[in-house]
């Protein structure tokens, strides 16, 4: 049995109280994924519903449902097939608008921090334990966390949306007022001159210049990213199709692209290599980017949905015979790997819009998991399984070789048989023919014979 490895992760699913293992082959000779549906135990808490988001923290994860729960889950041991994940607690978040959805969950320091739409934020130090809330007034669209070995322990995030510009604020002063005071502060928002940072705030952006006919262009974040390893550097994607980088030390974005094909930019990710970002818009488009020119690489073909959340590979040792770069979940309830290729030391100088010989391709798919973020579990390794033969088979299969092998004597005594079995048959039509013409002469002596005797009669009467 061969040996191959997998890139694993944990994956919501389309059904309430469950969540999925998948396990994607190595880029390779063509294998089919492993699929674990788990039923998640919760004893004296709620049903976990439909999982929306999911962040892996403190060797566990917190998951956030359609039913506006948080619960943290312990995870089984890769060792044991038979385990399930558990909940471990479980708290319910206010939801003072109706219809209002998750729009980030993502690990802060020790903990975790969650967005609503609504404008709610909410940090958790212990599982799902609330620690505190922040409500901002306009609607959030998008949360992003810095990661990295190079920013561990930072309690930085970012929050942009619709007319809420990119900003950058600091958990431990945002989260340390009291309940009265971030009411008031809430109240005051409105209040606050356009450039006066909120409370736990450090930076925020300014907007772009206005149009060529001088029309403020409108802020829409779909979608933010933290580049790798730094508190400083941000993208984003916007409803109107750029990609915008921004670095804190000025306000202004440092780079302003048109990136998205149709619609907007609703997804965006650093990846592994340095100047590397992947992105997708509304028309199915999945594609990298040269974060030093902002120019596309190359397109990812035989996708046919939108990807609605994206995750970056790291290389595995040793590598594969192709590199897996990239872990994206549609609209379409699909799961793909896709192999991607590094950005080019130098820069490429031209017009084109795609550099040649740089593409990317879908390695592997599982389709039916739930439309939400997931996590990487890491690289695991699996062998190929041969099912067992039925009992008798290997026997009758040897009868058949043995009934099937014949010998060159025996095929010439067969076929010389068949020769005399002809020859034989011959003789016979002979005598039967010599038969025939024997009664054929009998028939013909005795017709002429009662002729002759005809005549006579009738003279004997005269």
């Amino acid at each position: 049995m061969a040996a191959y490895r997998t890139v694993d992760f944990w994956a919501p699913a389309l059904y309430a109280n469950t969540i999925e293992e998948v396990a994607v082959p190595e880029p390779g000779p063509s294998r089919d994924p492993i699929v674990r549906h788990l039923p998640i135990k919760y004893g004296e808490f709620e049903s976990v519903g439909v999982i929306k988001r999911m962040a892996a923290v403190n060797g566990g994860l917190l998951v956030a449902d359609d039913q506006y729960r948080i619960s943290a889950l312990s995870l089984p041991s890769p060792d044991d097939e038979t385990a399930v994940p558990l909940v471990t607690s479980q708290t319910a978040i206010p939801v003072p608008k109706a219809g209002s959805q998750w729009t980030g969950l993502a690990a802060l320091g020790e903990g975790a921090i969650s967005s609503l739409a609504s404008g709610r934020v909410s940090l958790f130090s212990s599982g799902a334990d609330v620690s505190g809330t922040l409500k901002v007034g306009r609607p959030v669209l998008t949360l992003s966390t810095p990661s990295g070995p190079g920013v561990g322990g930072s309690n930085t995030f970012a929050l942009a949306g619709k007319e809420v510009e990119i900003s950058v604020w600091d958990a431990t002063r945002a989260f340390s007022a009291t309940p009265s005071s971030t009411s008031a502060t809430a109240a005051a928002a409105n209040k606050r001159k356009k450039d006066d940072l909120a409370p736990g705030e450090v930076w925020r952006a300014k907007n772009v210049a206005h149009n060529s006919l001088q029309i403020r262009q409108p802020v829409h974040h779909l979608c933010s990213s933290f580049l790798p390893n730094s508190t400083t550097d941000i993208v984003t994607g916007t409803k109107a199709g750029n990609v915008r980088r921004y670095d804190t030390r000025q306000r202004k974005p440092v780079g302003d692209w048109k990136a998205a094909r149709e619609g907007g930019v609703g997804a965006v990710i650093p990846g592994a290599n340095e100047h590397e970002l992947f992105f997708a818009d509304h028309s199915s488009l999945t594609a990298a980017m040269d974060l030093r020119t902002g120019r596309m690489l190359y397109a990812v073909p035989g996708v046919a949905a939108s990807a609605a959340f994206m995750l970056a590979l790291p290389t595995p040792s040793p590598a594969f015979s192709r590199t897996a770069g990239l872990a994206t979940i549609s609209s379409d309830a699909t799961l793909r790997v896709c192999a991607t290729t590094p950005p080019a030391l130098h820069p490429s100088k031209g017009n084109a819009s795609v550099t040649p010989g740089k593409k990317g391709s879908v390695v592997g798919a599982v389709g039916g998991v739930g439309v939400g973020s997931f996590v990487f579990r890491g690289f695991g390794s699996h062998r190929d399984v041969v099912p067992p033969k039925p009992e008798g088979e290997d026997a009758e299969e040897e009868d058949y070789d043995e009934d099937a092998e014949v010998g060159e004597e025996e095929e010439e005594e067969i076929w010389g048989g068949m020769g005399e079995a002809e020859a034989g048959d011959s003789e016979d039509e002979d005598d039967d023919d010599d038969e025939e013409d024997d009664d054929e002469d009998e028939e013909m002596d005795s017709e002429s014979e009662s002729e002759d005797e005809a005549p006579k009669k009738k003279k004997g009467r005269k």
